[in-house]
């Protein structure tokens, strides 16, 4: 009965491939960064932005592509641009935070005496 199944050739065809597309669509926000900078992000089509010398990039577990160029500010649509800047005045601390900062701040003391304990001890092994 096993003999017969000898001979016998598996073969595997090419297989099916299966693209999950949304069809929620939303286009692109657009932050003016600098003088010549633009950042386009959370947009779902792959052609909505075309910046010069940048591909739109979806990371893993994204539903949303990004894109960014360094020399196109021009691509960057003036009525739906918003400004961005790296002011920390919209930053909100919390206890948390600030507990953990002040935590570090005391540590790097602690460190920085240390070193200079273990320098000045060495100086005396030195000199006796």
């Amino acid at each position: 009965m096993f003999q017969e199944c000898v001979n016998v050739k598996i073969i595997f065809a090419k297989g099916t491939k299966l693209v999950v597309q949304t069809k929620k669509k939303q286009a692109p926000v657009f932050y003016k960064l600098h003088d010549s900078y633009c950042l386009a992000t959370d947009f779902t089509k792959y052609k909505d932005v075309n910046l010069t010398d940048a591909t739109p990039v979806r990371y893993s577990n994204r539903d949303y592509y990004s894109s960014f160029s360094f020399n196109d500010s021009n691509g960057c649509d003036e009525k739906d641009c918003k400004s961005g800047s790296s002011d920390p005045s919209g930053f909100e601390s919390d206890e948390k935070t600030n507990y953990m900062s002040l935590g570090l701040y005391w540590l790097r003391i602690l460190f920085l005496k240390t070193v200079v304990f273990n320098v000045l001890m060495t100086f005396k092994a030195w000199m006796s």
